[in-house]
């Protein structure tokens, strides 16, 4: 029987909490993934419409994409987060920072890169992902006041546990890829 865990804001305890939901079900056993409008998506589906949001408010905003140019290059929490580059998955330090990755990510999908010398912290700027709205509020499973990206995040993210075989093949159906 599959089995659901909504994850919201992990913080400083996502490592404790991966580690956590990996010994109790089992390596192997539980998937990242994202629902709404009472479907189940893949993590890298629902980490796209993530950096989509970025991209939609860079695109309509373009004085702020000229602004996050002029850095050398964008962190969340850490300045070694940059080694992280372009890829979700590497997520090498405490916290998860998906910020840094996604507007990365976005400015090699507008063709520009960072032209600056210094660091910006995202953390509380305008480019903080709970305070740049969410581009298709009615995906977020419990709309705010904000309808944020952190929003999107944080309420359709979630664990899918899977232990056997026949669990996997049924995520398997119906996950959306």
């Amino acid at each position: 029987m599959l089995q659901y865990i909504q994850v919201g804001d992990l913080g400083k305890n996502r490592d404790q909490f991966i580690t956590k939901v990996q010994k109790t079900a089992g390596k192997g056993n539980w998937f990242w993934a994202f629902r709404a409008n009472k479907r189940l998506y893949s993590w890298e589906w629902g980490l796209q419409l993530y950096e989509d949001a970025y991209w939609h408010y860079l695109r309509s905003n373009v004085k702020k994409l000229k602004e996050i140019i002029a850095y050398n290059d964008v962190y969340v929490y850490n300045r070694h987060e940059t080694e992280s580059v372009l890829d979700y998955k590497i997520q090498k330090h405490y916290q998860d920072h998906y910020e840094d990755i996604a507007i990365r990510r976005c400015l090699i999908r507008f063709g520009v890169w960072f032209t600056g010398k210094e660091l910006l912290s995202i953390k509380d700027s305008p480019f903080d992902d709970a305070k740049i709205s969410f581009h298709l509020p009615h995906l977020i499973n419990k709309p705010d006041a904000t309808n944020s990206i952190r929003s999107w995040l944080n309420t359709n993210r979630m664990i899918v546990i899977a232990s056997e075989i026949e669990d996997k093949c049924r995520l398997a159906e119906i996950l959306v890829k």
